[in-house]
């Protein structure tokens, strides 16, 4: 376990908590896995969670599913995006990378950590650890299940306008992703 500490900014916490709670009735998928996660910390660009490994979390070797791990992916990376932008609608993935470096089991508690490392006009570039254990506050953290990166593509400019203007040049602009 390596030394570690993180920080939370309650306003950011708060939009994150209210993305989540925008995205998640509209996801039966986020719906069943993910119902019981829980966000704990946010700054801008990260986000932490935890979420208690439950049957429906394994696969028949009673250890998390892979499919979880993606699915954890997905949704971390979002929500890091959120924690960035400040925006609830955190674009659609491109691309994901899983590596699986151990498991977890019933019971166990698992810890989410996603961060931005890019956030540009068109791509944004997460990075995540999901870890069993989670230490409350001990500074240490727990055993890498699983790590990885996610890249979305970012739908900024939806939902601003759906206005289409003509321009001087007689062509349509609009206000969506450049």
């Amino acid at each position: 376990m390596s030394t570690y500490t993180h920080s939370s900014d309650p306003s950011t916490l708060s939009h994150v908590q209210s993305t989540w709670d925008f995205i998640r009735p509209n996801s039966s998928i986020y719906n069943h896995l993910l119902s019981d996660i829980r966000l704990v910390a946010a700054t801008k660009g990260r986000i932490i969670a935890h979420l208690d490994v439950t049957p429906v979390h394994t696969n028949s070797k009673n250890i998390l599913h892979g499919a979880v791990s993606g699915t954890l992916c997905d949704w971390a990376g979002g929500m890091a995006i959120a924690a960035e932008t400040g925006l609830q609608k955190t674009g659609v993935s491109t691309d994901m990378h899983v590596s699986y470096c151990s498991t977890a089991k019933v019971g166990d508690t698992l810890e989410i950590e996603a961060w931005v490392g890019r956030a540009g006009k068109n791509l944004g570039f997460t990075g995540f650890e999901i870890r069993r254990g989670v230490t409350n506050g001990e500074g240490k953290k727990g055993v890498v299940v699983a790590m990885g990166s996610h890249t979305k593509f970012l739908l900024f400019g939806q939902g601003k306008s759906e206005i289409k203007e003509e321009n001087k040049e007689g062509t349509v602009e609009g206000n969506g992703p450049e």
